[in-house]
């Protein structure tokens, strides 16, 4: 290959979307510090049907469970790695800083750099090739369950930011503080709901929207970077009364481009095409949720009571993290007052955020 084709990238998932723009990606082969069981899922989804795929990873910091039963015959465990490499074939790699968790992929700055060069892709494929060779297979020593790595991640600031923006939304709602730490619909979605709509009636912008906004000036933060900090958080941590993992994972969703924008014309769309990417990617309680709230939007009276008419109850977890990609809520105002919620979404890859 003629030329050297380098490009200066800060979150991984930018350097992905740079990536697949320049040619058909064939393979992952990476090696990193730390692992998620959301950075590893993210890439694999995005990148689809992909044959070739290994990863070693450092012995640093604990490897979930939910990692080890789904991916373990492609995982190998080398000691004290911290090498940030990504190989995707096609001569394409990236290095730089980012580890293949939800934080390289877009909750921190980082500073990577894409290449397309035949020859230093040789000698980056050789330098993975011997870390797979001499590495460990992933066994049960190097695993833990998801839920006591998460208890353990409590301690750390981006699960202390989860409850200083619940803490934000109880000053500003002034409901029962359970209804934003648990996910119990029956008893808070009207209460919520209520709360968002009486405060905010006059919100040129939808109701979330202007909800994020008070959460955003109440913490002295921009909207895009309150949303960067908030994605960090323990998927098992539950954020404006749902599980983060959900809003996680329909971000995912959205960024992999595997949902049509065009069909979430809809408040109950979006929220639904959210629950059900919850129950087939969050592991652990919060699939359990997904999965028995997946059942109950099958109840159309449930629909009515506790989703249609109190979407923004709903919406408000995914509204909190939307800005750290191209789409947003809004709102079309009907003639009885009440609107109509879709996502509007400029083309993927500006990455204006």
């Amino acid at each position: 290959m003629k030329g050297v084709l380098i490009h200066i990238c800060h979150r991984l998932d930018e350097c992905l979307d740079r990536a697949r723009g320049l040619s058909d990606l064939t393979l992952f082969n990476a090696a990193t510090g730390f692992i998620d069981y959301d950075g590893l899922s993210y890439v694999l989804n995005y990148l689809g049907d992909i044959n070739d795929v290994r990863v070693v990873v450092g012995n640093l910091g604990p490897i979930p469970r939910t990692i080890y039963e789904r991916w373990r015959d492609v995982i190998r465990v080398y000691p004290n790695l911290h090498t940030k490499l990504y190989l995707l074939g096609s001569g394409v790699a990236i290095v730089g800083s980012a580890n293949l968790t939800v934080g390289g992929l877009y909750g921190n700055v980082e500073l990577n750099i894409l290449i397309r060069d035949g020859g230093l892709y040789s000698q980056l494929m050789r330098y993975f090739e011997e870390l797979w060779l001499n590495a460990k297979p992933l066994t049960e020593d190097y695993v833990e369950d998801a839920e006591e790595v998460e208890v353990r991640s409590t301690k750390r600031s981006a699960a202390g930011f989860v409850n200083e923006v619940n803490r934000a939304l109880l000053d500003i709602l002034g409901v029962n503080e359970e209804c934003l730490t648990t996910f119990n619909p029956k008893r808070c979605a009207v209460a919520v709901a209520e709360a968002i709509n009486r405060g905010f009636r006059d919100c040129r912008d939808s109701p979330e929207n202007c909800v994020v906004d008070a959460v955003a000036e109440e913490l002295n933060l921009e909207v895009k970077e309150l949303a960067r900090r908030l994605i960090r958080g323990p998927g098992l941590t539950v954020v404006a009364g749902h599980p983060l993992c959900w809003v996680r994972t329909f971000i995912n969703l959205l960024r992999t481009g595997r949902v049509s924008v065009e069909e979430l014309d809809s408040g109950v769309k979006i929220y639904e095409a959210m629950v059900r990417e919850a129950s087939r990617e969050c592991p652990s309680r919060a699939g359990e949720l997904a999965r028995d709230e997946l059942m109950r939007l099958g109840d159309e009276r449930y629909r009515d009571d506790y989703v249609r008419w109190k979407i923004p109850y709903r919406l408000l977890p995914l509204a909190l993290v939307l800005p750290i990609t191209d789409c947003r809520l809004v709102g079309i105002r009907r003639r009885d007052g009440s609107a109509l919620r879709r996502l509007a979404c400029n083309q993927w890859g500006s990455h204006n955020y």
